[in-house]
């Protein structure tokens, strides 16, 4: 299994505030309508089809092959990759986030092992969860039969920005790029990165250079650095690292925050929870 954030196969948390604050209970029932499993797994699943079809494609002279399914294909297949993995797309080729994603379905399917991602499989992750959320909501408006097929959720919608928020780590990849949606808290530290590295850089030091000094004061998290220099990806990159299992991955989430800190006395799990409702309020 992937770690992420939070436990993806956990459903039913109810916040320690939440009988308090009508609002902050409707967030968590929200929250326990969601199945973030499925919507990791649908989310690879499709998009290791959609590159898988293309491939063939590609491998078969750009002709349709004869057990294909598929009915179009794009005549600008680089452009179709961009515009429909726009993240992978900046960092890696087909052909290396085609291998990738046969690692996070091994995974996903393991659920007496558990994977750490690096920055590559969270750019991955990020675009094929953003494009089965997208079919979903809207096969939710116009076609209710197929969404309850995919069932990412108790037939409601899917907010992406606040899934993000809830399950992602970090945001590493979108480092001097221009993302689409705000991620509010993620993006914090990526802004403040950004900001020294463009005041480096106006002060005439080398890219590179900026780069790796931004890389060792922040910490940035494996594969950061080469993703964003766009190095050609080492085959290493490619393979997820296996945890123990020892019941310690997600064991944070229920240390306290000290005092002096945002939702001092909470456990860090009712904190993340907290504050990405608040940024639903605003």
């Amino acid at each position: 299994m992937l770690i992420f954030a939070k436990d993806i196969g956990e459903r039913d948390h109810k916040h320690s505030r939440e009988n308090e604050n009508p609002e902050l209970k409707e967030y968590m029932e929200y929250q326990r309508k969601l199945y973030p499993y499925t919507v990791i797994r649908a989310g690879i699943d499709l998009a290791y089809k959609e590159l898988d079809d293309i491939l063939c494609y590609i491998d078969n002279g750009n002709q349709k092959p004869e057990d294909s399914t598929r009915d179009e294909y794009p005549q600008d297949i680089p452009g179709w990759y961009k515009y429909r993995f726009p993240w992978t797309g900046s960092f890696v080729t087909m052909e290396d986030a085609h291998a990738i994603l046969v690692r996070l379905i091994k995974a996903m399917d393991s659920f007496r092992t558990q994977e750490a991602c690096n920055t590559y499989h969270w750019a991955v992750l990020y675009d094929s969860t953003h494009n089965i959320v997208n079919v979903y909501n809207e096969l939710l408006k116009t076609d209710f039969n197929s969404a309850r097929d995919i069932r990412l959720s108790n037939n409601i919608e899917v907010r992406f920005d606040d899934f993000i928020n809830n399950y992602w780590p970090h945001l590493e990849f979108m480092i001097l790029s221009q993302p689409d949606y705000s991620h509010v808290r993620l993006l914090e530290r990526v802004h403040r990165i950004e900001d020294e590295i463009k005041e480096s850089l106006g002060d005439g030091a080398a890219p590179l250079e900026v780069l790796e000094q931004a890389a060792a004061k922040h910490g940035f998290a494996p594969a950061t650095l080469p993703l964003l220099r766009r190095d050609a990806i080492d085959p290493q990159w490619v393979e997820l690292v296996p945890q123990p299992m020892d019941g310690q991955g997600y064991a944070h989430l229920n240390e306290l925050l000290p005092e002096g800190t945002a939702c001092a006395g909470l456990p860090m799990i009712d904190a993340e929870y907290e504050m990405n409702f608040q940024l639903t309020q605003n």
